[in-house]
């Protein structure tokens, strides 16, 4: 994954398209950054059954 956003929604993401995302994004100071970055936390969450931060 480069440093651009996969072109699809969140929850369309693989798996390994979240975890670079995450990995990549999580310091970066933008707030629409950010807000991503949570969705993305969400989402990987959601699909291990963990509860929603």
């Amino acid at each position: 994954m480069t440093d651009r956003w996969p072109d699809k929604a969140v929850p369309d993401f693989t798996t390994e398209e979240l975890c670079a995302a995450i990995e990549r994004h999580q310091d970066d100071p933008d707030s629409a950054t950010q807000s991503i970055v949570r969705d993305c936390i969400q989402e990987w969450e959601r699909r291990r059954g963990l509860p929603q931060t």
